[in-house]
């Protein structure tokens, strides 16, 4: 084979060279003179006549001097590189930036229009997808600054903080996990239980998902179940039942990856999200991993089964089909024996989630600090004065590096001389994620800072006298719309500050308003396009998008009075949710 070096080049064609420039290969200038040939050489070739003369000094006039079309030409070359709807947002996100930066909204907030500018070209960006979304998560650290809404420093370290730590350290873990194989184990150890009949086995399929999802990626969960779903249909695929089931299944799994999520602090971006939001304005606030499970478990566990109770009715009514069990059996085969790191590393899991769940208790209330500095533990520290405040050392992102750091010191069984983690994990952090999340911090400190959420949060409050349980009502509706358009991450950033201030407006619980726009940013079942899941399960074929819409329709309606009726229920394990909290008398309204 030849070197690239030593391959000939190719024969030129002298007309096309003439008519389109020649650029000389070693000094890269363009010459509009035929290039001798070898017939030339040797003096064959006939000298150009007048006319001939003149057609190249046209041709070299047009090809130095553009036309009037030229940049036509050149703008519509670059237009065709984006879709209909990115050319939508091509031109919205500067008009909206154009328009805001014009209007000035306040005397008190003389910022709140510059950031609602640059707050609209971001959302505008990631609704109608112009750039990709990791580029769009990187604007908000250039356009504030450049407007000056906020100091570049400020924006940048909300880029990487405690919560980016939790989610950085639950990535290192569900790694480890994925690489031996343990939640496969795990899935077809479970399904070994279902049977045959294709109500319980779509509830198993439905059930092992949302469990995995509530500790690893929503995207990974769903992933994982499609060769099961495929190998449970074996040779019984094209049947009409076959395809229902198929569709059910594959709708249930992308809806309960969805749902598991939301039933733990770290299950989607959606919660870290929160987290961050309310610990930063809130710091002694009572959100914590063990809060938000007895909060959200109870919501996630009844809509995955409203969601399996609504595709067995639509898909799986009448339905006549046994089940391949057989491949499930030789997969597990496959596996083998479980391997020391899959204990070792579901041992590690289990430490954390023990941690997470004992931590306000153990840990967190003897190790940190007390305003007054004679108090050693929390307890002592809240007893002696109402206005003292403890802060603790550690959080849950401590415990969920502790786990993380830990697999890259123990060594692996089945990779002689190597670590159950090393260094070529950090080229599989999906930093896109992490960028995301911290983009979202980044704009709701600028809209905070800037007042722009005081300004809103005065606006709602003027034009409403609504009881609670209609403002919540109105919040989950308007969210549960705008989650589908938008990331819920996205969604949680730019509500969660507003709340916040209209709460503290209103002398209401933060809670009140915040835990149910959170769980309403994760109800994004309707589109391809609303989440990672619901995209695996339409890019497979056999889920249309009529099939999303009566599908997810129910679970959305479901889901939407979940988060309004059980922060008043479940919410009770923050507090008393109808009462305004101690932690958040210390907090002043912005004005």
């Amino acid at each position: 084979m030849l070197s690239q070096s030593e391959v000939p080049p190719a024969p030129r064609d002298a007309t096309r060279e003439l008519e389109q420039g020649y650029v000389h290969p070693e000094s890269g200038t363009a010459s509009f003179q035929i290039p001798e040939t070898e017939d030339a050489g040797k003096g064959g070739a006939e000298e150009p006549n007048e006319e001939r003369r003149e057609s190249e000094d046209e041709d070299t006039e047009r090809k130095w001097k553009p036309d009037a079309d030229c940049w036509e030409t050149y703008t519509h070359g670059y237009l065709k590189q984006f879709k209909a709807s990115q050319k939508v947002g091509l031109v919205l996100g500067p008009l909206f930036a154009i328009v805001f930066a014009c209007i000035e909204f306040s005397d008190e907030y003389p910022k709140a229009n510059e950031a609602m500018a640059c707050t609209a070209f971001i959302v505008v960006m990631w609704v109608f997808e112009t750039c990709p979304i990791t580029v769009t998560t990187l604007m908000p650290v250039i356009l504030y600054p450049l407007a000056g809404v906020e100091e570049s420093g400020t924006l940048a370290h909300q880029y990487l903080n405690h919560t980016s730590f939790l989610t950085l350290g639950a990535f290192f873990v569900v790694m480890g996990i994925e690489d031996a194989m343990a939640h496969k184990r795990f899935a077809l150890w479970a399904l070994r239980y279902c049977g045959t009949n294709p109500k319980v086995v779509l509830l198993g399929f439905m059930i092992i998902t949302a469990i995995v999802s509530m500790f690893a990626s929503n995207t990974s969960s769903a992933l994982l179940m499609l060769p099961v779903i495929q190998g449970f249909l074996e040779g019984r695929i094209d049947s009409r039942d076959g395809q229902r089931f198929e569709k059910a299944a594959l709708l249930g799994v992308a809806l309960a990856a969805t749902c598991g999520g939301c039933g733990t602090l770290i299950g989607t971006g959606a919660n870290l999200s929160f987290s961050l939001l309310i610990s930063g304005t809130f710091p002694q606030s009572t959100v914590n991993f063990q809060t938000w499970m007895g909060f959200a478990m109870p919501i996630a566990i009844i809509m995955v089964a409203a969601a399996w109770i609504s595709l067995s009715l639509m898909y799986l009514r009448g339905i006549n089909l046994n089940l391949n069990t057989d491949s499930i059996k030789r997969e597990r085969e496959q596996l083998g024996p479980v391997s020391r790191d899959e204990k070792v590393l579901g041992f590690v899991l289990f430490l954390m989630v023990v941690l997470w769940l004992v931590l306000p208790y153990t840990i967190e209330p003897y190790l940190g600090y007390c305003t007054e500095d004679q108090y050693t533990d929390e307890y002592a520290c809240e007893d002696a004065s109402s206005s003292n405040t403890w802060t603790s050392y550690i959080d849950d992102g401590v415990i969920a590096m502790i786990g993380a750091v830990a697999l890259f010191w123990i060594p692996s069984s089945q990779r002689e001389g190597e670590m159950l983690l090393d260094e070529s994990c950090f080229k599989r952090v999906p930093w896109g994620v992490i960028l995301l999340l911290g983009a979202g911090f980044a704009m709701a400190t600028a809209i905070d800072n800037s007042g722009l959420s005081s300004l809103i949060s005065d606006l709602i409050a003027g034009a409403t006298e609504f009881s609670d349980v209609a403002l919540v009502s109105i919040v989950v509706i308007l969210v549960a719309i705008i989650t589908e358009l938008i990331s819920n991450v996205a969604s949680v950033t730019i509500f969660s500050p507003i709340l916040f201030q209209l709460a503290l407006q209103k002398r209401i619980n933060p809670l009140m308003l915040a835990l149910p726009s959170t769980i309403a940013a994760s109800l994004a079942f309707l589109l391809p396009t609303s989440t990672p899941p619901m995209a695996i399960a339409f890019s497979t074929g056999r889920v249309s998008f009529f099939d999303m819409i009566t599908g997810g329709l129910p679970l959305k309606i479901v889901g939407m009075l979940l988060a309004i009726g059980f922060p008043f229920i479940t919410g009770a394990v923050f507090g008393d949710i109808n009462e305004f909290p101690a932690w958040a008398e210390n907090v002043s309204l912005r004005r």
